[in-house]
């Protein structure tokens, strides 16, 4: 009876306990979701999605839609490249008031006297974001300050505070796990903070040839460290992108062309390497199909993806399902999403893209894995049909999600992918 009586306190401590447990994950989960909602709203005010249709007799020559706050500005917001007419979704900022759109006849980026072209006013407080766009050659005056200019050279991010080659080390708080948390629940707030960007780990040397690392969802560079204690610092400098990973995932890779842009123009980048890990996967892959249909990827040598989820994630669904807030990137990270359909688009324009090295887990952890995966992302994801077609290495570690940027043998699987790839890319 004694030991009844025991088993039955203990078992009531425990249950309250877990109780106790579950109280606190509610009001904190409850918490991270008020944030969530407030930031969302934020972010509409912030950007806003147009749908743009180009009406054009020309089918398959590329037209360049160019952001601008002022039609004679000297500077632009941003640009888009499509190739033939179809539909586009541009992502302003509030603060770019005109789309100034144009067929690019001979495909160099850069607007000439006698192309067809429209200059369209933004409203960015209206629900009108269905745009249809006729372009001419006479009516309006074209912002005389781009003519012959190449927009590469013309991206001005002033609106964002992302940092673009600021010197960084790794203990510093915008690397730390609570800013990387701070950056799903409140990505508007991680960016306004001063805590996203592209940051120089190394001084820059022109004689080293860079290597970008960008991490995954509720990541931080920190989590490559295992990996760049290993690299030869002689021969790479190492550069790392930090970013709100609640963002869409389309809006991140959208920054990230513009910050490689500037990078390139600041620093006459020839040869850059990525690798990315997770989530980060797609986004890098999204710019990489961005930048080549802007003719913008030749400074790219090799892009390594480690333990991404190219077929989407089934958890993210759920989260879209039930969840009382939607974070921006489970839209993106759906199985069946647009972005995920999106990836690996082709470009008619320019058929070369930087070499592909699919590097994915399978060990798995936890109890409760039912599937094959490395404990985070399934291998079915990982070793998405279009991913493996377009990889010209794939290679499998036991190990599992976190662990895999710790395995001694990757640093020997990156080293010999970026020498190889080096020597092709001076050749091309």
């Amino acid at each position: 009876m004694i030991y009844k009586n025991c088993i039955h306190v203990i078992a009531m401590k425990i249950a309250r306990m877990l109780l106790a447990v579950a109280l606190i994950s509610v009001v904190s989960g409850c918490a991270n979701f008020r944030d969530l909602a407030e930031e969302v709203d934020l972010l509409e005010q912030v950007y806003v999605e147009y749908q743009v249709n180009i009406n054009s007799e020309h089918q398959v020559e590329s037209f360049v839609l160019v952001l601008l706050q002022q039609v004679d500005a000297e500077t632009i917001d941003g640009y888009e490249v499509v190739i033939g007419n179809r539909k586009i979704t541009v992502t302003a900022d509030t603060l770019s008031k005109y789309l100034f759109t144009f067929n690019d006849v001979n495909h160099d980026l850069r607007f000439q006297v006698g192309e067809d072209f429209s200059i369209t006013k933004l409203a960015a407080n209206s629900d009108n974001t269905e745009l249809t766009i006729t372009l001419s050659e006479t009516g309006d005056i074209p912002p005389t300050a781009l003519i012959d200019r190449p927009l590469n050279n013309l991206v001005n991010v002033k609106i964002s505070p992302a940092k673009i080659g600021e010197k960084a080390v790794l203990n510093e708080e915008k690397f730390d796990r609570d800013t990387a948390k701070l950056g799903m629940w409140k990505p508007v707030t991680h960016l306004l903070e001063g805590n996203s960007g592209v940051f120089f780990l190394d001084e820059f040397d022109s004689n080293k040839t860079p290597i970008l690392f960008i991490h995954g969802m509720n990541g931080t560079a920190r989590d490559f460290a295992p990996l760049l204690a290993k690299i030869d610092r002689q021969q790479y400098q190492v550069w790392v992108m930090n970013y709100p990973s609640g963002l869409p995932l389309e809006l991140i890779a959208n920054g990230l062309n513009s910050l490689i842009k500037i990078i390139d123009y600041r620093y006459n980048v020839k040869t850059l390497h990525i690798v990315a890990h997770s989530m980060s996967g797609l986004v890098a892959q999204a710019y990489l199909d961005l930048c080549r249909n802007q003719l913008g990827c030749n400074d790219i040598a090799s892009f390594t993806s480690i333990s991404s989820p190219f077929g989407g994630v089934s958890s993210a669904q759920s989260g879209i399902d039930y969840a009382p807030v939607v974070m921006p990137a489970w839209r993106d990270l759906a199985p069946s999403s647009d972005f995920i359909a999106k990836l690996f688009s082709t470009s008619k324009l320019h058929s070369t893209t930087p070499p592909h090295l699919l590097i994915f887990g399978y060990k798995m952890s936890g109890i409760l894995n039912q599937e094959s995966s490395d404990g985070v992302i399934s291998l079915e994801s990982q070793l998405s049909d279009k991913a493996q077609k377009r990889s010209v290495k794939i290679y499998g570690l036991n190990e599992d999600h976190v662990s895999i940027l710790s395995n001694d043998q990757l640093i020997e699987i990156l080293e010999s992918f970026w020498l190889e790839n080096e020597i092709t890319h001076a050749e091309r």
